[in-house]
């Protein structure tokens, strides 16, 4: 995690809200269906430049793009609603200057994610930790709402989470929470989307109920007649120009913040599973982050890797747009001042084919509103199938057509008088949806490795029912990888780390790749000489095929980095052998490192693996200690 910004001092910051919304309430009728927007405030830049203008915030916290998507359906929703005379806005949470503007808005919609162990995404840290603290001192001075300082707000909150994870949309939940401790009123219930099943089906729910209650409640007070989004309204489309420079690096920043990834080079690459006895892969790479700087990272800390579509991918999907005679053009993508609800930008200059490699995400699993936008450039009978699909008694059909998890580039395939016909400025403006960085727990030690971090990564590949071989975007660029090829990255914070006093005993758990971060530990452990027990736990299915870094292992058992090591092989025998089952065989030796100031670690699945190993500590040390263990920062977990 990035660690949140300091705020300047709160009671300063407390009174400044609460003057501004006194002036506010003097302008407050009745709860929500008394508070229309042409009476909104705003103090923000365009404000000030002169546009009096009533505004909407939909401010989005994203890691995957997901939120960011959401964010900018709604906002064209709503804009065709109020038409012109409101200016409705989709913003980065990083960008939205909370202290400074929550307190005037009028109405503030909120999307945002929670991913690893309940903790909000990298962009909306600032804004999270900020509105969570002003919440806890509002509700410490035990004021009466109508004085808090976000009295005069209407606002929305929409999660996107997982409930596999432990903490489901629990940044929602507690934004939701906070906001009304300040005094908020809630325009709609709290949305909570399950990535797990069907995030779409549950936003399109939320965002119905959502225009449903500002519509009955005069919020939207200048709607356009009709108030229905303009289904037949032209794509949002970059304008495409040729350039005559040179194409710009795929990364040239510090590589410290995803606004500023860095080239570093690759200058190892190795297989770690038995070939040919082990069918899958997980391979070993070693990246030269010497740009970025001496030390720039932790033993615990994450590494994001841009991926890059594979060659293949990039020249058949080249094919369908009609570009393919244009792979190797310079390009500027330009968004017209009139075009408000563009995708992601594409940096440039850059060729064609850079932009296809590494702008689009040709492969992931394609989402509703991508198809909605792609189905916009259609005419003919793809035009028909495309509305039935998405019509709204089309729901089964939809699903469908749809359970094989369709990529952007399958649909292309399947409708492609469509492709040849969307154009590029709006392939990426309006319908190809940014990559997702990839994290990867760094394996390495900046006490061994000062200017190098190395990533353990299981190669994604397997068969779709659509018979598409699905391969993983990053895993299978970094699988490929030679000495010498160039990677965009940036290193991510983390709170993974050590104990501070080196005399605490350690206990990891990381079975598969999940061992990553202890092996960085362990190298840790070995540069300081450290003499603190340290116990490993680790499982793969056999000894033979998939027990990566063995040699290591053995080597900081011999010299003390590593103290104990229990191993388990899931299929080795007639019966499943896990981690969690070792645990629990050792739950008194596990008891007896707690009680001695123990730290216990976790890195792996969160979906089985993370709950079936707190089932066992909760057994071994009872719910209570296991809650002081996290309450005290001696239980962490880097699960995905």
């Amino acid at each position: 995690m990035e660690l949140p910004l300091s705020f300047a001092p709160l009671a300063a910051g407390l009174a400044l809200l609460l003057a501004v919304a006194a002036f506010l309430a003097k302008r407050r009728t009745a709860p929500l269906a008394g508070k229309p927007l042409s009476g909104a405030v705003s103090v923000d830049a365009s404000s000030a430049a002169g546009d009096d203008r009533p505004r909407v915030a939909i401010v989005f916290g994203t890691q995957t793009g997901t939120a960011e998507r959401f964010a900018k359906q709604l906002k064209t929703e709503i804009q065709a609603a109020v038409g012109d005379a409101t200016v409705v806005e989709a913003v980065d949470a990083e960008e939205y200057d909370a202290a400074a503007r929550l307190p005037a808005e009028r109405l503030a919609l909120f999307l945002v994610a929670t991913y690893g162990d309940g903790e909000p995404t990298d962009n909306a840290a600032d804004l999270y930790a900020w509105l969570l603290r002003s919440a806890g001192e509002a509700e410490k001075g035990g004021a009466p709402a109508t004085a808090r300082p976000l009295s005069a707000l209407t606002f929305g909150v929409f999660g996107l989470g997982n409930k596999q994870y432990e903490h489901f949309c629990a940044v929602g939940k507690r934004m939701h929470k906070a906001l009304e401790s300040l005094g908020a009123t809630p325009a709609v219930r709290r949305g909570d989307g399950d990535d797990d099943d069907d995030i779409e089906g549950d936003f399109d729910a939320w965002r119905g109920e959502l225009m449903a209650a500002l519509k009955a409640s005069n919020l939207l007070s200048h709607a356009a007649e009709g108030g229905a989004v303009a289904e037949a309204a032209p794509l949002p489309a970059f304008e495409v120009v040729p350039s005559t420079a040179a194409a710009a690096p795929a990364a040239s920043g510090t590589g410290l913040s995803p606004h500023s990834p860095a080239l570093a080079t690759v200058t190892a690459v190795r297989e770690l599973h038995s070939k040919p006895a082990s069918e899958r892969s997980c391979v070993h790479v070693e990246i030269d982050i010497a740009p970025v700087g001496h030390r720039a990272y932790e033993a615990g800390d994450h590494v994001g890797i841009l991926p890059v579509n594979e060659g293949a991918v990039v020249e058949e999907a080249a094919a369908l747009l009609g570009v393919k005679a244009r792979l190797s053009d310079v390009v500027e993508f330009r968004a017209p001042r009139s075009a408000s609800d563009l995708g992601h930008p594409v940096p440039g200059p850059i060729t064609v084919r850079d932009a296809l490699a590494r702008h689009a995400d040709l492969v992931g699993v394609a989402s509703k509103g991508m198809v909605a936008a792609f189905a916009r450039a259609a005419t003919g009978d793809e035009a028909t199938k495309l509305a039935a699909l998405l019509a709204p008694d089309g729901l089964a059909a939809y699903k469908a057509w749809h359970a094989h998890s369709r990529c952007l580039l399958e649909i292309m395939r399947e409708f492609p008088e469509t492709a040849g016909s969307v154009g590029l400025g709006a392939f990426f403006g309006a319908v190809a949806p940014r990559p997702a960085v990839r994290f990867y727990s760094i394996s390495s030690s900046p006490a061994l490795q000062p200017t190098a971090v190395h990533v353990t990564a299981a190669v994604v590949r397997h068969e779709v029912a659509t018979g598409r071989v699905h391969a993983g975007v990053a895993t299978g660029g970094l699988a490929r990888a030679v000495v010498g090829d160039r990677v965009a990255l940036f290193l991510r914070k983390s709170t993974f780390r050590l104990p501070s006093d080196p005399s605490a005993p350690v206990i990891m758990i990381g079975p598969g790749t999940g061992l990553a971060p202890f092996r960085g530990f362990l190298q840790e452990r070995a540069a300081a000489k450290a003499a603190s027990p340290a116990t490993l736990f680790f499982g793969c299915r056999s000894e033979t095929t998939d027990y990566i870094y063995r040699e290591e292992l053995a080597a900081h058992l011999e010299t003390g980095a590593l103290t104990a090591l229990h191993v388990a092989f899931s299929r080795a025998g007639a019966s499943k052998d896990y981690v969690q089952h070792h645990l629990r065989a050792h739950a008194a030796a596990l008891k007896a490192a707690v009680a001695a100031g123990g730290h216990v670690y976790v890195c792996g699945d969160a979906k089985a693996m993370a709950r079936d190993v707190h089932a066992v500590l909760v057994d071994a040390l009872g719910e209570a200690g296991v809650k002081a263990l996290a309450d005290g920062g001696r239980y962490l977990k880097d699960v995905w």
